[in-house]
């Protein structure tokens, strides 16, 4: 009876040995890897997915806010992993320019996590890296990538959806006049219990990082010089002078999705409906633009979607048309005068 309980834990050994022999192997095997299908469409195996908490942060200040990155597992079921999850790894990736790691709860073992504990064996150990060294206490400037390969020794796991990692970030920075920061998981790997390689997918996140901007602008006209104001999350550019013509003013955004405000003198251009004003997109309608007015400005918001675009507002009323009229009442006035002056001197013709 010893001699079979002694051969049983020694099978037990070499067991959990080869295990962890397979994992490491996985470790160095990278991008060369043929276990992992690139493609995250359709996902008819199990696949890890990363998940933000918020996939947008700004326009307003954002700096030195938080984040959470989870990494799970999901479809790892007993039809399409019949001997059950025995091994995981993940290396998950970020700019640290961009956002820093605070924190990190791996969830090995845990009730809403992957593998059966409580005897997991870390061929890497859980944690931040920069590239192949540990940071193992905060501040995690430095780190690049959370990093893990792990097996279980205890039994088989089945789930869907279970945590392999949560992790809080914050943002250190908001670029002008955008930027998107990708998290992916430049590499995985999935092993059964029987140290076999399980094919699987991967669907990663970005995170988009707005910061609104103020473009002060001043048109001139007739020697009168009237501030425009344009607040936006997206790149502003501008021609001289707005491009003022024919009561309209022209900008271009480039954006990823964005919006803008802009901020008119009433004594510039103006209307009180936004029924007569001309706003359009690329020269198409703007759906849904909202005006808001007090005595001494009108302010146009609009929105519009990713690229390139140039935005030109029209008003009813603006100064041009003053110049108009008062040129209009000037050549009235003349020719009355001149009227005047001719009936008057044919008047003194005929006395004499």
């Amino acid at each position: 009876m010893n001699q079979y309980f002694e051969n049983g834990e020694k099978m037990k050994r070499i067991y959990n040995i080869i295990l962890l022999i397979s994992i490491l192997a996985l470790a160095v095997i990278a991008s060369a890897s043929t276990v992992k299908i690139a493609s995250a469409q359709g996902h008819p195996g199990p696949f890890y997915k990363v998940g933000l908490s918020q996939a947008k942060m700004g326009p307003s200040p954002a700096v030195g806010q938080t984040f959470n990155v989870t990494v799970k597992l999901y479809n790892a079921t007993h039809t399409t992993i019949p001997a059950g999850v025995g091994g995981i790894e993940i290396r998950l990736t970020w700019n640290n320019t961009l956002i820093t790691p605070v924190a990190f709860t791996s969830k090995l073992g845990a009730s809403n996590g992957v593998l059966t504990g409580p005897g997991i064996i870390s061929a890497v150990q859980p944690g931040f890296y920069d590239n192949a060294d540990q940071v193992s206490a905060p501040p995690y400037t430095n780190a690049k990538s959370y990093h893990v390969a792990a097996a279980s020794t205890t039994g088989p796991w089945w789930g869907d959806g279970a945590e392999v990692v949560e992790i809080t970030f914050k943002l250190d920075l908001q670029p002008q006049p955008f930027a998107t920061c990708p998290i992916p998981l430049s590499f995985t790997d999935l092993a059964d219990m029987t140290a076999t390689p399980i094919p699987h997918e991967t669907e990663n996140a970005t995170l988009t990082i707005l910061t609104m901007t103020t473009t002060p602008e001043t048109v001139t006209y007739n020697g009168v010089d009237y501030p425009v104001s344009i607040v936006s999350d997206s790149k502003i550019t501008a021609p001289a002078n707005l491009g003022f013509t024919n009561a309209s003013i022209t900008f271009n955004v480039t954006s990823i999705d964005g919006f803008c405000n802009v901020t008119l003198p009433k004594n510039f251009m103006w209307d009180g409906t936004l029924a007569n004003w001309n706003i359009k997109v690329d020269g198409l309608p703007v759906t849904s633009p909202v005006l808001t007015a007090d005595s001494t400005n009108t302010y146009l918001w609009l929105n519009f979607t990713a690229g390139d675009h140039v935005i030109m507002i029209q008003s009813p009323s603006a100064v041009p048309e003053f110049a108009a009229t008062s040129l209009i009442l000037l050549l009235m006035a003349t020719t009355l005068i001149a009227t005047a002056t001719a009936t008057s001197l044919r008047k003194r013709k005929l006395l004499r």
